[in-house]
């Protein structure tokens, strides 16, 4: 019975000695950033904690065996980072443990031996500061280096020598780069329907080439954007004794068919729904089908897509969109049969595109100055791109034109003859945690057609002082005439507060004109703020839009980026 009361003691004892709730670092330490700072501590010693919006999760807590293994880790990691003669400890009291930094002096680079060709890869001066980091980095370049350029049997020999007596380091590369190497034979193994031509065009070198291991990168990139294997294996094989290295591709084909539903919610279409079928090698060669259905609280759209990448030869694409829609506007119903022809081909690495639109509609009009009735539009169209945005779902950085054209015509068995055009310009610029965005897009008809081709604007993303649709002129019922003309701008500031959260102010400004190639007409104004959550599908958006003339305001919500 003693003994049984002991062993209960001594756990219950433990128990009290391991919970230690507060971990403290004083010595010398970073206040909020750099390589000492309390966050990266904690990230090395493995410490983590719930986000500060999680605030039903409780703190963890820690074992005297946790403070120490932590000792340790930051010993290990002050001496990556030069500091050899650092000394770390730590004490423990109540549920308090305080860890004591002192780096003291750090190690410096004394002499670097290496040849002139390999010193830009060397980030390293004499009397700087060593950090085995940056050491193993000089060692990969020079490697990455010989690889692109066909020397992929070279010999590396680099060392580091510390000496701690006299507190210096020494570093020596010597390199030899033996012989020139070259591509050898390609044997593909392919499981899934493709061409072997098609895949011939995708690998980036041939038999003979001088070795580059860039090339292999780049076959690799090409193979997985197919978006159709599961494994892909672009192997060189390098224990031929030979100067030509044969190169083992293998393709296993993954899941190519896909069935997804989605749910949501924006408060310019309320309750969202979508349900899609795709297949992404339909009868071979890369081709796609997709049908599906989009349903929301104003009516509902099917729809199908062809695509075939490879077209005409292996530069010029298909795409052929046929869609039905029965859905309720601002100020009218619609139901509409629309057919999109589109070829599309890269000129200057810019996309361009040619085609066929086809717009059967059938309109109940609000609006009395418009009639209801049933209207045939065809028209050829021509679009061009240039994209060099960091990310199309949450741009940080970058810009994006495009130019868009579309000219109807009774000659193609049009009711009405006509010319549209569309602009757009995003800009999206980051210093440090703050992002500025500005959009801006201009259209313009050269004539009146029926209310389904104006423009439209006002809403989440569009000016969010105004409701969705809902700027510029309207009628004794609250119904909006749209424009012929039009100018709609945003200019947004973000700021990310912490991690995945973020606060934004934004001025939104459009002009909607009911006379074509009019933009001197008025400006309907807002500003506002709102917050953001990101997600890897693009942030989460609440917005508070306040119209300059109107007073109020309107609330936005939604899931993706405004620009």
């Amino acid at each position: 019975m003693f003994k049984i009361f002991i062993i209960i003691s001594i756990l219950f004892l433990n128990s009290l000695a391991s919970d230690i709730k507060t971990i403290e670092y004083k010595g010398d330490i970073d206040l909020v950033l750099g390589d000492f700072s309390k966050s990266n501590l904690d990230t090395i010693c493995g410490f983590s904690y719930p986000e500060i919006y999680k605030i039903w999760k409780k703190n963890p807590t820690f074992t005297s065996k946790d403070i120490e293994n932590c000792s340790e880790l930051l010993k290990e990691y002050s001496q990556s980072l030069g500091f050899y003669r650092a000394k770390i400890d730590y004490e423990i009291k109540n549920d308090i443990a305080t860890i004591n930094i002192f780096k003291n002096e750090a190690i410096k680079v004394s002499s670097i031996k290496v040849e002139d060709e390999y010193k830009k890869f060397v980030n390293f001066t004499k009397d700087e500061v060593f950090i085995s980091s940056k050491f193993s980095e000089s060692k990969k370049n020079i490697r990455k280096y010989l690889n692109e350029n066909g020397y992929a049997k070279a010999d590396i020999n680099a060392k580091a020598y510390v000496n701690l007596d006299e507190y210096k380091v020494e570093l020596i590369y010597i390199i030899t780069k033996n012989k020139l190497q070259y591509f050898g034979d390609i044997n593909i193994q392919n499981s899934a329907n493709l061409s072997q031509e098609l895949l011939q065009k995708h690998i980036e070198f041939k038999k003979g080439d001088i070795y580059n291991s860039r090339l292999l990168d780049k076959t690799y990139e090409n193979l997985y954007n197919f978006g159709i294997y599961k494994t892909i294996i672009v192997e060189p094989n390098f224990n031929s004794n030979s100067d030509f290295i044969p190169v083992n591709i293998k393709l296993e084909e993954g899941f190519f068919k896909e069935n997804s539903f989605g749910f949501g919610y924006d408060t310019d279409k309320k309750f969202r729904f979508k349900a899609q079928h795709k297949n992404e090698n339909f009868l071979g060669d890369l081709k796609q089908f997709t049908v599906g259905t989009k349903v929301n609280s104003e009516g509902y759209e099917l729809y199908n897509n062809i695509f075939d990448p490879y077209f005409i030869k292996d530069n010029i694409s298909l795409n052929n969109d046929i869609s039905y829609e029965n859905m309720d506007y601002t100020s009218y119903s619609q139901k509409k049969i629309e057919n999109k022809l589109t070829f599309s081909k890269e000129i200057f690495t810019l996309p361009n595109s040619v085609g066929f639109l086809a717009e059967h509609s059938t309109i109940k009009s609000d609006l009395k100055e418009y009639k209801s009735g049933t209207y045939l539009l065809n028209s050829l169209f021509y679009e061009i791109k240039l994209d060099r945005r960091d990310d199309s779902l949450n741009p940080k950085d970058g810009y994006f034109l495009s130019f868009y054209i579309e000219d109807g015509s009774k000659f193609i068995g049009s009711e009405y003859d006509y010319l549209k055009t569309v602009s757009d310009f995003k800009y999206i610029k980051t210093f440090d945690n703050l992002t500025a965005s500005f959009k801006t897009k201009i259209g313009t008809l050269d004539r009146d057609l029926p209310i389904f081709k104006h423009f439209f604007a006002g809403g989440a993303y569009s000016n969010r002082g105004y409701a969705y649709e809902k700027v510029g002129v309207k009628d004794s019922d609250d119904n909006p005439y749209g424009g012929l003309s039009m100018i709609d701008s945003s200019l947004e500031f973000e700021y990310n507060i912490y991690k995945n959260i973020g606060v934004v102010t934004f001025f939104d400004s459009t002009m909607l004109s009911l006379e074509s190639n009019n933009f001197n007409d008025k400006f309907y104004n807002s500003f506002g703020f709102g917050a953001r959550y990101y997600t890897p599908i693009g942030p989460f958006r609440v917005d508070f839009g306040f119209p300059k003339d109107d007073g109020g305001f309107v609330f936005h919500i939604g899931i993706g980026q405004v620009f």
